[in-house]
């Protein structure tokens, strides 16, 4: 008996690989990903990678990888239903009975987006009625948030009843289906249903379109965990969607504006209703290359404005690295220790903030002062740490002028020779590519790889970029995949795309019963490429599965007419013939 897909995704989602790996053993950030020494074998160099966007993990040195479920499977040697019911209790999400059959689920975006409107309906009016909202109101204005608030941002409040919003949406009509796969609903183990939100303000998450997709929700007592959103769904994809934005993109412009980026909802309300429209918050996850691609849509400059702390140090080094890779212009702002963009604010005032913003740090400056309060600059030992941190971080940036410029900025600053910074900037690229080079040669050398190395390229390109399958999914077969592994892969893609799922290697893993089939593609996954050469390996493998279509049809109508000759059908050889000409023409 097998759980349904739609729960495994959930109890999936709600499971970050960083955070349950790291209970296990120690991870330290290595660039996007995390590194450690394997678990699973013996080494003194560690080869065992976690990647948190992707949400998988691989072994460059014993070959294993996966998802969160195949880790906990090896790691405490359980079987599947066993991992699955394992992180279910960690999230607290209560597993119905596993059913018989597991089918995909039809999406039914209007559906969804239905559900989502009732529910901002009901959260809203629960929040402004005089008894059921009271705790609500008394708690934000707490916060220093008056009742006028809700005239202007449609904040909601869940109350304490288990099943409140079920009843609601199923009162006006919304089938039970749709509420289970909106997420706003779950099911207990007995099959009851219940309401994801319980005691919370919710935040409405829209989309750009102003479409409610999504609620975050944020406790007013002792509730764990402090913030909660709705989990993934057909419509809402948390790397992204930003909170925010369909108000901020109103007062964007490419040429002359910035966007301001904090980290919480409240932070977003103060900064907004401050006079600061152009804000937006992140949704409790890490910003992503998708979310530096939708807001280079309408501006060229972010700002973060990230708490004081040292997380929130760490939080803006991350953030930058990604801007700098999509090529878009950041600065940070340093806020006073235990402070954050709400708190500030009410403690100093708009005009105070204003000035803060004025004193936005380039991002060389900003890990120029965070790394030298780390390390000692005048020593041997802070000058290797920093000058090995800051070169992984130049090396992202695609400007040559720019780079030339923090070249000699930090060439200065070190008291070192140019040249000698330029040469470990050098070493450190080929390095690079050197190891992107191993991992393919490690990958195709494996006896999945040793067969049709293109259908599996391809593969990985289509789970690492949907857009690739947006543009050129449909002109493909599972035909066209000779490998039955790489074609019980792709025909997992179909399916999640027919459905409106989202394509990604954790919903594709947690479709796939072989282990040594997820710990293929993580290997292959962990290559790290710019889009450019993305763009082109994808072109390249598509161009190999087309050539070979053709050449398998020329294959059979050159026997076809083989056939008709001997036979005398002159009509039929001279049909084929003609198909046989268009299609030489198509092998270029």
């Amino acid at each position: 008996m097998r759980y349904e897909e739609r729960m495994i995704d959930e109890v999936q989602s709600l499971n970050d690989i960083v955070e349950v790996i790291s209970s296990y053993i120690p991870l330290k950030r290595s660039g996007r990903t995390f590194k450690a020494l394997c678990p699973f074998h013996q080494e003194k160099t560690p080869s065992f990678n976690v990647h948190p966007e992707k949400q998988i993990y691989h072994c460059f040195g014993c070959g294993v990888g996966g998802n969160v479920f195949s880790f906990l499977m090896k790691y405490e040697n359980l079987t599947f239903p066993e991992a699955l019911r394992n992180l279910a209790g960690r999230v607290n999400f209560a597993l119905p009975e596993p059913t018989q059959r597991s089918t995909e689920e039809v999406s039914e975006s209007e559906g969804l987006y239905e559900a989502y409107r009732l529910a901002q309906e009901y959260y809203s009016n629960n929040l402004k009625h005089p008894e059921k909202g009271q705790a609500a109101r008394t708690y934000l204005k707490k916060r220093g948030f008056e009742e006028d608030i809700l005239q202007e941002f449609p904040l909601g409040w869940a109350t304490p009843e288990w099943r409140g919003l079920f009843e609601f949406l199923t009162r006006r009509g919304v089938k039970d289906t749709v509420i289970y796969r909106s997420g706003l609903a779950l099911r207990s183990r007995e099959g009851n249903p219940y309401d994801l939100f319980r005691g919370r303000i919710l935040f409405p998450i829209h989309n750009l379109q102003g479409k409610v997709i999504a609620f975050g929700g944020r406790g007013i007592g002792d509730e764990m965990p402090k913030y909660l959103n709705s989990s993934e769904s057909a419509i809402f994809r948390k790397r992204k969607e930003l909170f925010g934005l369909h108000l901020a993109k109103r007062f964007l412009s490419r040429e002359d504006s910035k966007i301001l980026i904090v980290e919480g909802y409240f932070d977003f309300l103060r900064v907004y209703r401050s006079g600061f429209p152009n804000v937006a918050a992140t949704l409790g996850t890490a910003l992503t290359e998708d979310h530096v691609r939708v807001l280079k849509r309408f501006t060229h400059e972010a700002v973060f404005i990230y708490d004081g702390d040292q997380a929130g140090q760490a939080a803006s080094l991350r953030g930058l690295e990604v801007f700098l890779e999509g090529e878009m212009s950041i600065k940070i702002v340093v806020l006073p220790q235990a402070k954050d963009p709400d708190s500030f604010i009410l403690d100093k005032g708009p005009e105070e903030f204003r000035k803060l913003l004025d004193t936005a740090q380039d991002f060389f400056d900003f890990k120029w002062n965070y790394l030298r309060h780390r390390y000692d600059p005048s020593d041997s030992a802070g000058l290797l740490k920093i000058s090995t941190e800051f070169i992984e971080t130049l090396s992202k940036i695609k400007s040559s002028l720019l780079l030339d410029r923090y070249m000699k900025k930090l060439a200065k600053l070190l008291g070192v020779g140019e040249a000698s910074l330029r040469n470990e900037l050098v070493i450190f690229q080929q390095k690079i590519r050197s190891r992107e080079r191993s991992i393919v040669s490690q990958v195709t050398s494996k006896p999945l790889g040793n067969e049709y190395p293109e259908e599996w390229t391809l593969i990985s390109l289509l789970l690492e970029e949907p857009s690739f399958w947006e543009k050129e999914g449909t002109s493909l077969s599972s035909e066209d995949f000779k490998h039955p592994r790489a074609r019980e892969v792709f025909q997992i893609l179909e399916r999640l795309t027919a459905s409106g799922k989202e394509i990604g290697y954790s919903q594709v893993f947690n479709r796939l019963e072989e282990e040594s089939v997820k710990s293929f593609i993580a290997a292959y996954s962990l290559t790290e490429l710019t889009q450019k050469d993305k763009e082109k390996a994808f072109s390249d493998c598509l161009r190999k599965l087309k050539q070979r279509r053709v050449e398998e049809r020329l294959e059979k109508l050159r026997q076809a007419i083989v056939d008709a000759e001997e036979g005398g059908e002159k009509g039929k050889v001279t049909e084929l013939l003609q198909e046989y000409r268009l299609l030489l023409t198509q092998k270029g």
